[in-house]
């Protein structure tokens, strides 16, 4: 081969492989990749069972808190960085309304920007999921029912000189209530698209934790900031445990006592859940868009991750704030929530009215195939 007496290189120029050649060195080539990446394999499997698992049993039972695997450090601990913060950032004005924010979940009826919503920001907004006329059946009931409660002397109050009333265990206290709890169109328009959206969240067959009224009177209302999967030991799973939903009796918003929420606060882009130990929350808080007020009107359905930051509003307008809260959880885990106890003691006439399926949510069915029946003085 002639030297080109253009090219700058020294000596001759190399020949090139041809086709045959080229496809030869490429599976050479190949073939010591493919012992690499054995010998590499072999060797991580060696540590793994030799050397990583050597270690684990030299440590032996070394849960976080050297005691057992269900007082394992929870997310209850890490909540106490956040003592207080809410009634400070509400006196201090540093909450906003969620409408301030384009880009923070609005009311909608696609599924599409729901789903959406709840994965990126922990909540999303069902528009319209009652109307009018529902609200007013609902609003009704739970009224007679929390009146009958404080004439009795049984009512639950939640804020200090009687500002808030918590309506507890409505599926044992109306039609409209159970028909609402299982979605029925009847009692709630986009009951069926709620009830898509939870089975998506946790999977079929979920469960009830809770089903209770909320009256929230001017002054009345706030919380700390909370998740409602807190009693579950760490590390948690890329998925929540539950969700937690809001049927809006009246216009929520932060003047009118709305629930105050750190969107984004329940989990990473990978879907890794953001509590973890030795995480800030303070600085979770303070990241944009930080602590708002949701909201919504009246008619409005709001879904929650149990894993997203939030907890009850202040109310400072005049007048009052109603709602219904339900909890759900995935079909293996017992309710998360104290008032849930009561699911198990359904009195006999009401039983009756049960539909299998409220069976099933309310584990009457899961605990024990015959009803339990009415507490006596015996009991």
């Amino acid at each position: 081969m002639q030297q080109d007496s253009s090219s700058t290189a020294s000596g001759t120029l190399p020949k090139v492989a041809d086709q045959h050649e080229t496809i030869r060195l490429l599976r050479e080539e190949n073939a010591r990749l493919r012992s690499d990446l054995e010998h590499v394999v072999a060797k991580s499997r060696a540590q793994d069972s030799e050397e990583i698992w050597t270690d684990a049993m030299r440590r032996g039972i070394s849960y976080s808190d050297g005691q057992s695997q269900t007082s394992s450090i929870g997310a209850g601990r890490l909540l106490r960085q956040l003592s207080g913060i809410s009634k400070e950032r509400m006196k201090t004005g540093r909450i906003r309304n969620s409408n301030e924010f384009e880009y923070l979940p609005r009311p909608s009826t696609n599924e599409a920007q729901l789903e959406a919503d709840f994965v990126r920001w922990g909540y999303c907004l069902v528009q319209d999921a009652l109307s009018p006329t529902q609200i007013q059946r609902q609003l009704d009931r739970l009224l007679d029912q929390a009146e009958a409660e404080r004439k009795i002397d049984t009512a639950i109050m939640t804020s200090r000189n009687e500002r808030a009333q918590l309506v507890n265990n409505l599926v044992l206290k109306g039609d409209v209530f159970r028909d609402i709890v299982e979605f029925k169109e009847s009692a709630a328009q986009q009951g069926p698209l709620v009830d898509r959206l939870l089975t998506k969240i946790m999977g079929q067959g979920f469960g009830l934790g809770c089903a209770h009224g909320s009256i929230v009177h001017q002054g009345g209302g706030l919380q700390e900031l909370h998740i409602d999967q807190g009693l579950m030991p760490l590390p948690y799973p890329p998925w929540p445990f539950g969700s937690l939903i809001i049927w809006c009796f009246s216009d929520f918003s932060l003047e009118e006592g709305a629930t105050y929420i750190v969107p984004g606060s329940h989990r990473t882009s990978d879907g890794t859940t953001v509590f973890s130990v030795g995480v800030n929350l303070v600085d979770l808080v303070d990241s944009d868009p930080g602590l708002v007020a949701i909201c919504a009107p009246a008619g409005t359905c709001i879904l929650t991750d149990t894993r997203v930051l939030h907890c009850g509003g202040r109310r400072t307008a005049p007048g009052t704030r109603y709602g219904m809260r339900c909890h759900y959880n995935r079909h293996f885990i017992r309710a998360l929530h104290e008032q849930s106890g009561a699911n198990h003691h359904v009195p006999d006439d009401i039983y009756e009215l049960l539909s299998d399926r409220l069976k099933h949510m309310m584990g009457i069915t899961q605990s024990n195939l015959n009803p339990i029946g009415e507490l006596t003085s015996d009991s």
